[in-house]
């Protein structure tokens, strides 16, 4: 199965690429540096080569000494007439090479930083300093690699202030993913992130703007709704005593435990309705559950441990109230058998498994292609509830039965 990729921040990445280019930046002038050493080190050879050739040459012609100390002095090169001298001089020199001749050899030596050139031309020893010889600085290499690497480090900054006001942003539209709907996320400024922000904040005022809309909305309905269900109620509780009286005051006290069950579903999924959370008897919740649903107790059967959970008592109770409504509705006997214990709430019922996963039916109204009744908000509700609780929603087929789970 193929994994998902790990989500990376996009300052990490710049971090990372300036790092990445600061060390290229830097490997690079390395081997410049080592490159210009080698470099000016073959030139220095060259060119005592070169003189020490035409020493040679000036040698087998005869030339006088002073002709010999006039090229020297052109070469910067300074002769070593003194053969004490020159043999303190050449105590601990290293060898750099050595040049064969045809009546000799040419030696380069280096003691310190002085670079000596050794004639033997035909068992004549003849030394020479070179004057012009500077040893390698790779000082001005090293200055051009701080320039630029300051230069990089300036880009970076300036790159990461710019960048600086989306973790602002991000901050901004978690808070009101979160359900802080008073925030106002509008960055001052001209470019493309500030037009981001003030597009954004726009988009949060018009969905304020709705959220105040359809809340009032809801409000207003639920209102009218109930006005009417409390006149009704009271009105058939004023009718003598009869089948029909107990039957519609079950139907207008299941409406009116509907619209306030909407009421509560739809603050819980705007964000607006805080959880109780307390110690809940699972007995208790059992009972006000199937108090809720209006159904007869002898309907299902139960196995129910003396076990404490913690949690909302008032939206645990709908959960489990819809989970047994739709036991009693899609069963093939209208029955339904409960288990509970302290790790999780059981709904069974035997029918046909379902044709579809729980995904399927937990989204919002969504039925089966054998749905009885309702608007399919069912199992959409209960997952929402476990979900505000940071329980899971589970569904299995075992032995001819569906069971649904609420696992703590």
């Amino acid at each position: 199965m193929r994994q998902p990729l790990r989500r990376v921040s996009i300052f990490v990445f710049i971090a990372a690429i300036f790092a990445i280019a600061f060390l290229a930046a830097g490997t690079a002038f390395y081997f410049y540096s080592v490159n210009d050493r080698f470099r000016h080190n073959q030139m220095v050879v060259q060119r005592n080569i070169l003189f020490a050739q035409n020493i040679l040459l000036r040698i087998e012609r005869g030339d006088t000494a002073e002709e010999i100390a006039e090229t020297a002095r052109k070469y910067k090169m300074k002769w070593i007439l003194d053969k004490e001298e020159g043999k303190a001089l050449l105590m601990g020199a290293k060898l750099l090479g050595r040049q064969p001749t045809p009546s000799g050899f040419i030696d380069m030596l280096k003691k310190g930083d002085h670079i000596y050139v050794l004639i033997n031309a035909r068992g004549k020893l003849i030394l020479f300093e070179d004057l012009k010889f500077r040893p390698y600085d790779p000082l001005v290499v090293w200055v051009y690699f701080g320039v630029t690497a300051f230069i990089m480090l300036l880009i970076f900054w300036a790159i990461w202030f710019k960048l600086r006001p989306l973790k602002y942003l991000q901050r901004c539209i978690r808070k009101f993913g979160e359900g802080e709907l008073e925030i106002h996320c509008k960055i001052d400024g001209s470019d493309e992130i500030a037009q981001v922000s003030q597009a954004i904040d726009e988009a949060i005022g018009r969905i304020r703007l709705l959220i105040s809309s359809r809340n009032l909305f809801i409000r207003n309905i639920m209102h009218e709704l109930k006005t009417p269900l409390t006149k009704g109620l009271l009105t058939v509780q004023m009718l003598p005593d009869c089948k029909q009286k107990d039957r519609l005051e079950r139907i207008f006290m299941r409406l009116d435990s509907t619209i306030s069950e909407f009421g509560t579903i739809e603050q819980l999924s705007s964000g607006q309705f805080p959880l109780n959370i307390r110690p809940i008897v699972m007995q208790d919740l059992v009972d006000q559950a199937i108090d809720l649903a209006m159904v007869e107790k002898e309907k299902g059967t139960y196995e129910i441990k003396p076990a404490r959970i913690e949690g909302d008592f008032k939206l645990l109770s709908i959960a489990l109230k819809n989970l047994i409504d739709n036991a009693i509705k899609y069963s093939e006997d209208k029955t339904f058998h409960l288990v509970a214990d302290e790790h999780a709430i059981i709904v069974e019922n035997s029918g046909k498994k379902l044709p579809h996963s729980l995904s399927y039916y937990i989204q919002p109204y969504t039925q089966g292609s054998d749905a009885i009744s309702g608007l399919g908000l069912g199992l959409y509700i209960v997952d929402m509830i476990a979900k505000a609780h940071g329980f899971t929603f589970e569904y299995e087929y075992k032995e001819g039965k569906n069971r649904f789970i609420i696992r703590f």
